[in-house]
């Protein structure tokens, strides 16, 4: 059992980093969603599976917590990291798996954070698995087979999920694929180009004529007209 014990120790460290790493996401607009992106709605329905997934964990914690690991029949050492991985199961399951649901929930067909809820169940399933085999080699009958049952239902639960994003991710793809509508342009007509001169033309002044002035007789002329003396 030194093997296993190892194992037990790194999946109880692995499993305490899991439900620390896994918050749920940050308030904001919503990703967009596969169902959005192709049009089209979504293929597996994820409130179902979510609504199992709940189901499942509330249980699993409920058997997690009926254990008696100090009544196994495993050493001292074994026994208190059976302890801490069952522990750590329920920090995951009371802490982080419900966030995590909310999220998907909250946005479904988010791809991301349907993706983040996966790897956490994936992450559980197997220390949970891993746990109810300990239970089969140690504890009693009434203890493995509630774990036994959890495993498989959270596995169940699992391959939903994955069958869920790999459509998801499938339809992305093909929406990415389409070529791009093609739009279509009018030819716009240039305007007219309106010249305004804001300076008038210069108008042409007209010269007023001078009137004629009668001429004066001349001298000569007044004297050759005058009688002799």
């Amino acid at each position: 059992m030194k093997t296993a014990l190892a194992v037990i120790v790194l999946f109880s460290l692995g499993l305490d980093l899991a439900a620390q790493s896994r918050k749920p996401a940050a308030d904001g607009a919503p990703p967009q969603t596969f169902a959005q992106a192709a049009g089209q709605p979504a293929g597996p329905n994820l409130n179902a599976i979510l609504s199992t997934l709940q189901q499942t964990i509330q249980a699993a914690n409920g058997d997690l917590s009926r254990l008696r690991i100090e009544r196994w029949k495993a050493e001292g050492t074994e026994k208190q990291q059976l302890q801490r991985m069952a522990e750590s199961l329920q920090k995951n399951i009371t802490m982080a798996l419900p966030g995590l649901i909310r999220d998907a929930q909250g946005a479904p067909g988010a791809v991301s954070r349907t993706f983040k809820l996966y790897d956490d169940v994936t992450v559980v399933y197997e220390y949970l698995s891993s746990l109810a085999d300990a239970a089969g080699s140690y504890g009693k009958k009434e203890e493995y087979e509630p774990l036994a049952n959890d495993a498989s239902a959270l596995e169940a639960a699992r391959r939903s999920l994955s069958g869920y994003i790999d459509q998801a991710a499938n339809a992305l793809e093909t929406q990415a694929q389409k070529p791009a509508p093609v739009q279509q342009t009018q030819t716009v007509q240039p305007p007219k180009k309106v010249v305004i001169d804001d300076d008038p033309a210069p108008t042409k002044k007209t010269k007023k004529k001078k009137a004629a002035t009668p001429s004066t007789p001349s001298s000569s002329s007044s004297s050759a007209s005058s009688p002799p003396q």
